[in-house]
């Protein structure tokens, strides 16, 4: 958790504003006295919510009448209106007057619940947690629960309760979704399942309530969201997500500590000189300010600038005498002074800190946790003053006082530096053993060094070891000088470095050891030839070994080592004749075991699948421990599937999954049957498979591929919402990953499906940016043409699609792209670029029945249309239904057909045509029946049959929901009204168009006709 977290309370929620009681403040009699003048005065500031000159005036009236008979309720008033001016005292006071006078009044109800509330916002939670759980439990169906409940989650949750907390909330959003609490309740519960260490769901739920433009809770939710990535070390994203209080945020209160988490999140990713601005922003903060100098220093010595930083903490120091940080504020600036080179300045800080724990300052508790810290210091201080006696002190002192803090060993390790300095070396060893590889060794006995090197070897520390063995094989002589070659060697072995193993191990068998001295070396010789790939010369010197000693205890884990060794040279042959030796002649159930695991894998590396499942099995069957059986049980599982043996496999899956949780094979068990029982269409169980996986082993290094094949299958299941979190999900956690191109691709369907156009560009864009590979860039580019053409950003259109076919020029979405190209131009109005690329289209599909290249020919019609060559639209058009008879815009087609035929002024054969648009399954109620519909009231104004006319023209406006052409087909219709003398028929329409399409060149036009005498409306002009 960010060190300043817990200085964030949780919000005291603004009262209730609203006017529980406002029908009763309606005034009194006409015959009211000065009392009920009074009364009433108060009443009308509270009911236009004017809350202080309410607080005044039944202030005065409850002064001056306290035995009215309305003072009751003037008291109950009076707590109202306190409590909405934020005297949240003076309103619990009044509310239990009130309580007290009349328990069963009136008020009694809202009474109970404001002085809860009151309490609450006073910060007294037991009186507040009885009064609003009695008022839950009298009663249990008031909408104000909407309040209660969250109100006693913020008081569990204050007490430490999280669990009892969380159910309020819970029951809050349950009861009241759409309360005006709701994103309270969310963000409380938000924080009691981060406290129950509940973090993805709680993360969601900040980002719900944090992304809710204009939401008060936003920066509340925005800060802990900030605060939850930075206690699960999400620094990165901590560091963005506190970004905000910079830009949008900028005005929230928790701008000075959201600043100082960004600060703290930018130093654990070590981007120290952004932190440091961060902190020099706000050093002068009086929120956060010393915990900004202290940070800022902490900064600086992260960047070694000791003296700026013994300056900013020492300055931290003097502006805060009291603060909770001051202890460390102090050791840290000991420290800086004490690496800046002035231990005596330094000295004298840790004896501020040590002072600290026994002077009886307010931060004394707080300074213990520094004062051992502190001693440390001293002790470094004295070292690098050369005054050994006070080091030696100051260590006694740790000691003493600190036996079990973590830095006594550094202790040692200084007060070590010093003895050795003073010659004193076999205290140093006692002290502190790794000193002995960087110290001089002196006097000790070169007996001991071997003793000591034996002990390291014990201890699995081989390099300190060798390094205490150096001056034995300089100095040594006889049985210590080979027993010291002998260790040499085993010591070399274990570190990998075999040639000098083997060296050493030779030199020591020139020696012509005996007994076990000689059954070690040779095994281990053996050993480093098999493992510096010389098997060969290792085999060798194992024959000789079994020769003369195929008895001894130690040959078998010589020949354990060896079958390893072979295995991972990839002499499968040898390694299975040393795993069968084992198995068949170890005499214990342990070699036996190895023997046959062994001789499993090896079968398996040959190639030899069904004898290495056989033998798994065998192994199985002997109950070997359970790291053993886990391992088997899931090669044997990939070897059935190998075999294409489904149901064999998924059984030893299983084994692994239900018998051996603590494995390490469990979760690649886990994943095997999760990829199996997907390959199977089992997606249900696939699913769960994945979901444990993703639950239980979130640091899996295959963590993105399961977020990625789990989506998948989810999205097999219908799943879609969850399929989409887990793409989001992948794309956020796993930015490196080879799925993530992928994912985002995904997404961006997913949105574009969704009609959430802008961000299926974002994420369009993403995926373009990161170099995905040929296949996927061509699919996204593909998409975000598709992405423009939605939103009819025909430049983008053009843009996009020009790239997929350079780029892809053998792509199959070739010809679409160029179809899109010559759209874009199309709807761009450029019809002579469009016409040209439309013509070479022509070309290219001739003799293809594709439905959609329809478009092409109706694309080329439209183009002469627009330029007014209806002929040479019209034979275009007059083809399209016979050569594409599937095609679903067959309506467009009818629709142009008419426009051209009416041009010719074959009006009826253009009504035909418009007709059978507005019949068409595929075209009734677009907007081109309604445009359809327009156009035949437009062929008969041409005829000026004005009576047909205008039926036509208003069945536009009953029939087609499209404001233009209602708005125009209201003007039209007006218009045949005056020309068949019917000017105040004519007026009613221009006074609806006027009403219903205000603002529009058509109501513009009503208007102005209407200025007209109706005798001199009709003009020439008759369609205007």
């Amino acid at each position: 958790m960010l060190p300043f977290i817990s200085s964030i309370a949780l919000p005291r929620r603004p009262a209730l504003a609203i006017c529980l009681l406002a029908g009763v403040l309606v005034a009194g009699s006409a015959r009211a006295d000065e009392a009920d003048d009074q009364f009433a005065v108060a009443a009308g500031h509270y009911a236009r919510q004017q809350w202080k000159l309410a607080v005044e005036e039944f202030q005065v009236f409850l002064r001056k009448y306290p035995t009215h008979p309305k003072a009751s309720q003037g008291t109950f008033f009076l707590a109202e209106a306190q409590l909405q001016v934020g005297d949240f005292r003076g309103a619990e006071a009044g509310f239990r007057e009130y309580l007290k006078r009349e328990p069963g009044g009136q008020f009694a109800r809202p009474a109970l619940f404001r002085s809860g509330e009151a309490a609450y916002l006073t910060g007294k939670a037991d009186l507040a947690k009885a009064d609003l759980e009695q008022f839950q439990s009298t009663y249990p169906q008031d909408n104000l629960n909407a309040y209660v409940l969250p109100y006693l989650g913020d008081i569990a949750l204050g007490r430490g309760d999280a669990a009892a907390a969380a159910r309020y909330y819970r029951d809050g959003l349950s009861r009241f979704p759409q309360g005006r609490l709701q994103d309270d309740c969310r963000l409380g519960l938000a924080r009691a399942l981060e406290k129950q260490n509940q973090n993805r769901e709680a993360e969601r739920l900040y980002l719900a309530v944090a992304a809710k433009a204009g939401n008060p809770l936003a920066d509340d939710a925005q800060f802990h969201l900030g605060a939850l990535q930075y206690a699960e070390g999400r620094y990165a994203e901590a560091v963005e997500t506190f970004a905000a209080f910079e830009t949008r945020l900028s005005q929230s209160r928790f701008r000075p500590n959201a600043r100082l988490g960004r600060g703290w999140a930018l130093l654990k990713l070590k981007r120290l000189d952004e932190a440091g601005r961060v902190f020099e922003g706000i050093i002068s903060d009086p929120k956060v300010g010393v915990d900004a100098r202290y940070w800022l220093g902490l900064v600086q010595k992260a960047q070694e600038h000791w003296k700026a930083a013994a300056e900013t903490l020492l300055a931290a120091a003097a502006a805060a005498p009291d603060h909770e940080l001051l202890p460390a504020i102090r050791f840290h600036a000991g420290d800086a002074l004490l690496r800046a080179g002035d231990p005596a300045a330094a000295s004298e800080q840790f004896d501020r800190v040590i002072a600290s724990g026994t002077a009886g300052q307010e931060w004394s508790t707080a300074g213990n946790e520094w004062i051992d810290d502190a001693l440390h210091g001293k002790v470094q201080a004295a070292f690098q003053a050369g005054d050994h006696q006070a080091l030696d002190r100051e260590a006694a002192e740790f000691d003493k006082r600190f036996p079990d803090s973590p830095l006594k060993g550094d202790v040692h390790r200084v007060q070590a530096r010093s003895l050795v300095k003073r010659n004193q070396y076999g205290p140093a060893v006692k002290l502190l053993e790794p000193l002995l590889s960087a110290g001089s060794p002196g006097d000790q006995d070169l007996e001991d060094r071997y003793l000591v090197a034996l002990a390291y070897q014990g201890l699995e520390r081989p390099q300190d070891a060798l390094a205490a063995l150096l001056p034995v094989l300089d100095s040594a002589q006889g049985r210590l000088k080979s027993d010291a070659q002998l260790t040499q060697g085993s010591l070399l072995l274990a570190v990998a470095r075999y040639g000098e193993a083997a060296r050493s191990l030779e030199t020591f068998l020139e020696g012509n050891p005996t007994g076990d001295a000689e059954v070690k070396g040779r095994g281990e010789l053996a050993i480093c030839y098999a493992r510096s790939g010389q098997l060969d010369r290792a085999k060798k010197v194992y024959a000789e070994l079994i020769e003369k000693h195929a008895r001894h205890s130690l040959v078998l884990p010589t020949t354990e080592q060896l079958a390893e060794a072979a295995y991972e040279a990839g002499d499968s042959q040898w390694a299975t004749e040393l795993f069968r030796r084992m198995k068949t002649e170890s005499g214990s159930k342990e070699h036996e075991l190895k023997g046959l695991a062994g001789l499993a894998w090896s079968q398996l590396k040959e190639g030899r699948l069904a004898e290495a499942a056989a033998t798994f099995e065998k192994l199985l069957e002997h109950d070997p421990p359970a790291t053993v059986a886990a391992e088997a049980a899931l090669a044997r599982g990939r070897i059935f599937e190998q075999l294409d043996r489904s149901d064999p496999a998924l059984a030893m899956y299983d084994l692994v999954i239900d018998k051996y949780p603590k494995s390490t094979e469990y979760p690649r068990a886990l994943l095997a049957a999760a990829r199996l029982r997907d390959k199977l269409q089992q997606d249900r169980q696939s699913a769960a498979l994945y979901e444990r996986l993703a639950t239980e082993y979130p640091q899996l290094a295959e963590a993105d591929a399961v977020l990625y094949e789990w989506a998948w299958v989810l999205n097999d299941l219908g799943q879609t919402a969850e399929s989409t979190a887990l793409f989001e999900r992948l794309r956020r956690e796993h930015p490196q990953s080879r799925y993530r191109a992928d994912a985002v691709y995904r997404l961006a369907r997913q949105a574009f499906a969704a009609k959430d156009y802008a961000r299926a560009s974002e994420l369009a864009a993403e995926v373009l940016a990161g170099n995905p590979g040929d296949a996927l860039r061509e699919h996204a580019l593909y998409l975000r043409g598709q992405i423009a053409a939605a939103r009819e950003d025909w430049d983008q259109v053009h843009q996009a699609f020009s790239a997929l076919a350079k780029e892809f020029p053998k792509s199959p979405s070739r010809l679409v792209a160029e179809y899109w190209v010559a759209e874009a131009a199309y709807r761009r109005r450029d019809y002579e670029t469009a016409g040209k690329l439309l013509d070479a289209l022509a070309q290219q599909i001739q003799g293809r029945p594709d439905p959609w290249l329809a478009m092409i020919p109706l694309r080329r019609a439209q183009v002469l249309a627009q330029l007014n060559k209806w002929d040479e639209a019209y034979v275009i058009a007059a083809k399209i239904e016979a050569e594409y008879p599937g095609f679903e815009q067959q309506y467009e087609v009818d629709y142009l057909i008419g426009r051209c035929l009416a041009s010719r002024a074959d009006f009826q054969g253009a009504r035909d045509s418009y007709l059978r648009v507005i019949r068409s399954p595929a075209g009734a109620k677009t907007e081109t029946a309604a445009m359809a519909q327009w156009m035949i009231g437009e062929t008969y104004f041409h005829q000026k049959n004005h009576e047909a006319a205008l039926r036509e023209y208003l069945k536009v406006e009953i029939l087609y929901a499209y404001p233009t052409w209602q708005a125009a087909a209201l003007l039209q219709a007006a218009k045949c009204r005056d020309l068949l003398g019917e000017p105040g028929e004519a007026d009613k329409l221009y006074a609806r168009l006027m009403k219903e399409h205000p603002g529009t060149d058509f109501a513009k036009k009503a208007a102005r006709r209407m200025a007209i005498p109706p005798g001199e409306r009709v003009d020439s002009d008759q369609s205007d």
